[in-house]
């Protein structure tokens, strides 16, 4: 699947067939709009252009050093690391650093910083970089894995010490690969070569903060009265559900080629409404979907497609009926699955081979899970169930028209009696992670995840080893873990050796190989064999079958005649605000 991408025009594609039953895939074809005036926005002004974009969802957090929503806007708008990435999401380019080197033993990454500022005026240091990844990394017991409020940190990045460091395993900050030897360089040192750490230095964890106003405001520092950021844009107002407005930053290192002055994010609003406003030419920017494109045909000429962005998934859930724990009977459910169907329903949403999408570097064919009726049905038949078959529930925080086919196939594949169970957002986020209480029933939860696309992030951070085996223990070793992660008597290092205990002894023998599989594949040194390393770990992983692929999704944007400069990467914030500019 291509990344579209345009460094001059909104780029356009047709879409074919958006309904149930068509192709549901956007075809490719040159731009067919011109540069003519358009509508759209809430126009410029004497300080310059101005654009008004929209979300149907909220911005929950702006601090990038935990999971959260800042994901999908501060890397686009108003915080920067290190580096960045290009417009295809494949490379990097400057961005606070001008230029790096690379060690001969490709250990050692030195940043050599340009002469820049924060958004108030004060020089940004190296001393600010190591202070922001200390931050990132001091332990604060706010989550376990990869989950809402845990440290946003890229484990796969394999900076010495990092994840001990975050841990508690180490108390010393001199024992992370960190540093900065002078105000215009910083350094980071690896445990082993790592091809993909330039590109994870691009994740929104790794943004840089400014020391002084968050050790100032330390609850209240992302406020608009106390934000001081160094990206092309500063926060001037933010109204949760509602609306986040920045303007330019004319203290960014590359304002002169800011070309969009005003910015407005409509926050949480209704895809029907913010169609409605985008035809009447008050917004320049909306989200689309497969559904919206059914129903309003007309609006596909300014709709553009991005693949390879996220993954669709199940995930098993502890307790309910004990058949959930049979591997052949996970593997079974997966197989029942015909993705084909699923992607049918949303334009958005491409048949999912893997967890993985297929848009990453180094993804093999080897990892598509197949649609086989007859192997699912023997499976069941080895596992001992068919002739006994408990039910299926599958718990979400939304309505997706995608569960009701999965739900319709899965009853004429395995006769399965499957309950669809849409939850409040709220008590879905708190009850995923939780036993379910009736065993006559095995007990999903669907997902999405999306993330920087390299092999490294997508097996040791997304569903990484700590998950896999998390989800092949009892629930009462879960329990005995958050009570290991939550036991103020002990220090960093004692729960850090506890809690590795706990994962390496109270899951499965399989799923314990698999974190060894992986840890193995990332320091290996040859390029082919870790990338075939990495495919095993993966098929590993798959087979395991805890976490079921259901769809790849994509990102569908709808966008105004007179914006141009939007580079479409597979991200989550999808594209940098810098480089819009608007034709009046």
């Amino acid at each position: 699947m291509a990344v579209i991408k345009s460094s001059n025009q909104f780029n356009r594609r047709v879409l074919l067939g958006a309904g149930i039953g068509g192709t549901g895939l956007l075809a490719t074809g040159c731009s067919i709009f011109g540069s003519g005036s358009g509508g759209g926005g809430s126009g410029g002004g004497d300080d310059g252009p101005a654009i008004t974009i929209a979300r149907t969802s909220d911005i929950d957090s702006l601090d990038p050093h935990y999971v959260n929503s800042s994901m999908y806007i501060l890397p686009a708008s108003m915080m920067e690391g290190l580096v960045m990435q290009d417009e295809t999401g494949s490379e990097v380019v400057p961005a606070i650093a001008e230029s790096w080197d690379v060690s001969e033993d490709e250990l050692t990454y030195t940043f050599h910083l340009r002469q820049g500022n924060w958004s108030n005026g004060d020089p940004i240091t190296a001393e600010d970089a190591v202070w922001s990844f200390q931050r990132l990394l001091s332990p604060s017991g706010a989550g376990s894995g990869y989950t809402t409020g845990a440290s946003s940190y890229l484990p796969s990045a394999q900076i010495r010490g990092a994840a001990d460091f975050q841990a508690g395993a180490l108390d010393t900050w001199a024992d992370v690969g960190i540093s900065a030897p002078d105000e215009s360089t910083v350094v980071i040192e690896l445990e082993g070569p790592n091809p993909d750490l330039l590109l994870n230095m691009t994740h929104y964890s790794m943004s840089v903060l400014h020391p002084p106003s968050v050790e100032a405001e330390p609850q209240n520092w992302t406020l608009p009265e106390n934000w001081v950021g160094n990206g092309p844009y500063v926060l001037t107002n933010w109204v949760p559900n509602s609306t986040l407005e920045m303007e330019k930053n004319p203290e960014y290192w590359d304002a002169d080629n800011v070309q969009v002055q005003r910015i407005t994010v409509q926050l949480s609003g209704e895809l029907t409404t913010q169609t409605l406003s985008f035809r009447n030419g008050e917004l320049d920017i909306i989200g689309v979907t497969g559904e919206t494109l059914q129903t309003d045909p007309d609006l596909e000429v300014s709709t553009v497609r991005v693949d390879g962005y996220s993954t669709f998934y199940l995930q098993s859930m502890w307790g309910g009926h004990e058949a959930i724990q049979d591997q052949q009977v996970r593997r079974a459910i997966s197989m029942a699955i015909d993705r084909e169907a699923l992607a049918a329903t949303n334009a958005g949403i491409v048949a999912a081979g893997s967890l993985i999408p297929d848009s990453v570097p180094g993804w093999s064919e080897e990892l598509v899970a197949p649609f086989d009726p007859d192997g699912a049905r023997a499976l069941l038949e080895e596992a001992g169930v068919m002739d006994d078959l408990p039910g299926l529930r599958i718990q979400a925080g939304y309505e997706e028209p995608m569960l009701e086919i999965l739900r319709e196939g899965l009853i004429d594949v395995l006769g399965l009696d499957v309950t669809i169970d849409i939850l409040e957002a709220g008590v879905h986020s708190e009850t995923r992670w939780q036993a379910h209480e009736d065993t006559s029933s095995m007990s999903y939860y669907y997902g999405s995840f999306a993330g920087v696309s390299t092999m490294t992030n997508w097996i040791l951070n997304i569903f990484g080893s700590d998950h896999v085996r998390q989800f092949s223990m009892p629930y009462e070793a879960w329990e005995e873990l958050q009570a290991v992660q939550g036991d103020e008597s002990m220090n960093g290092a004692q729960v850090a050796g506890k809690v590795e205990e706990i994962l390496s002894t109270r899951s499965t023998d399989e799923a314990q190989q698999y974190a060894e599989m992986a840890g193995e594949a990332v320091t290996t040194l040859d390029v082919d064999e870790r990338a075939r390393k990495f495919i095993d770990a993966a098929k590993q992983r798959e087979q395991l079958a805890y976490t079921v692929p259901l769809a790849w999704g994509s990102q569908l944007l709808a966008g105004s005649d007179r914006l141009s400069g939007i580079q479409l990467r597979p991200s989550p914030e999808g594209y940098y605000y810098k480089h819009l500019s608007v034709s009046e």
